[in-house]
């Protein structure tokens, strides 16, 4: 029997030493000369998308706030929340 360990498939196609297998291999970091054009750009596009689908989950979040018993210290969302302190509980 051959042992096991995985380490043992050595293909060998055509001659020499079968050249850089790093630029065949695929990462979710990219690889190892990862550099992909128009990065800045690209994440300037991602954040403006989050930016933009966070903003009204925020304003929606701000509108449902709700505290039946005031806090013992002050909650920065008392700031920007229009009903806390409304409602007596």
């Amino acid at each position: 029997m051959g042992g096991g360990g995985g380490g043992e498939h050595h293909h060998h196609h055509g001659g020499g030493d079968g050249g850089d297998f790093r630029a065949k291999v695929w990462s979710m970091s990219g690889g190892p000369n990862c550099r992909p054009k128009h990065w800045k750009r690209n994440t300037a596009f991602a954040m403006f998308g989050i930016v933009l689908i966070c903003i009204p989950i925020a304003i929606k979040s701000a509108q449902l706030e709700q505290r039946p018993h005031v806090p013992v210290h002050p909650i920065p969302s008392q700031i920007w929340c229009k009903n806390f302190g409304n409602k007596d509980y």
